[in-house]
This record gives C-alpha cells, structure tokens and sequence, in this order.
C-alpha cells in the first residue's frame, strides 16, 4: 500500500506535467487602414501538446464596441470549419476543438471605424503566460490616410506598407496606429 500511494505521488504530478494545456504560439496579421475602416485578418497558431482532444472557448478581445466591429470570419483553417462565435462588449468568444498533438491555425477578419487613435490589443497574449513564438504584422496604408505615429518601430516600410517581424514577442503595449 505504502509503495503504492508513493507511486501515485510521482506518476501523478508527472501526467500532469506532461498533460500540457493549450498553448496560442504565434500569430500573421495584415493590418489595413484607410479613410473609413481599420481592417484586421490575422491567422492565429494554436499547440494542444498534451495526448487527448481540447476543446477551448477563446476570448478574442477588440478595442472598440464589438457594435462599432464588423466580423468577416472565424475560420478554423486546419480543419476546414466555420467557428460560431458569440459577441460581448468588446469582445467575442468561440469554441475550437484540438486534436491531441495538433497545431490548429485560426483566422480571424473584422474592421472597425477608422479613428484617430486605432488600436489593435496586443497585451491580451500575457493572459497565455507566455511569449508568442513569433509573430508577423504588415500595415497597408491607404493614400487618404496620413499616419501620425506608430506605438510599435517597425523593421521595415515599403512604399505605403509597413513590416514587423517578432520572435519570443511578449507584448506589453498593444498596436495603435494614430492618424493625423
């Protein structure tokens, strides 16, 4: 019994570690500004590292009222599926399932109103625990907009387009794109 109840004391910490929860890894967004919309379509990576099927209701928070939101997609690429989604205030929520040691790519498209001040929530990644592996983001800025400042340097601009390519990215300020 003794040696049993040892057992159990190793072997169950140990499943626990290795049951991993999910993890979000990385993320591709193509930012679009012009005069009336800021355009987000972003593909978002997933990791289930753990040996059994996840199902995980993600919170996908937006700056603006999810009012002031128009939602194109939530789209599981991996597995081909629509993903209904659920709106709140400013944020909206989905459920995805994972299979066991599965990468799962999720894109998700929505604009809001173009604003002085356009943020896209970055700091959201810490409520993950961790740095997003890498992440890649470009800005298409139409000709009727003027950008004032950027709270993020990019690494390069290319006529109206501007670049950034992170890794181990652990934000602590959001994107914001302010315009004149």
């Amino acid at each position: 019994m003794i040696r049993l109840n040892l057992a159990l004391l190793f072997v169950i910490p140990l499943n626990l570690i290795a049951q991993q929860k999910l993890e979000f890894i990385g993320e591709n967004i193509d930012f679009n500004i012009d005069g009336n919309r800021f355009s987000i379509n972003g593909i978002y990576y997933f990791v289930n590292g753990s040996d059994h099927e996840v199902w995980k209701t993600i919170l996908f928070p937006f700056a603006q009222n999810t009012d002031s939101a128009v939602v194109k997609r939530v789209y599981n690429l991996t597995y081909s599926e629509n993903l209904s989604y659920h709106p709140l205030n400013n944020a909206i929520t989905f459920k995805m399932r994972i299979l066991s040691r599965d990468t799962v790519m999720v894109n998700i498209a929505y604009s809001q109103k173009t604003v002085k001040e356009n943020t896209y929530i970055l700091e959201s990644t810490q409520t993950w625990g961790q740095a997003l592996k890498r992440a890649n983001y470009s800005l298409t800025v139409d000709t009727s907009v003027q950008i004032d400042s950027l709270s993020l340097k990019p690494d390069g601009v290319n006529n109206h387009v501007y670049f950034w390519s992170k890794q181990d990215f652990y934000p602590t300020e959001d994107f914001i794109v302010w315009i004149r």
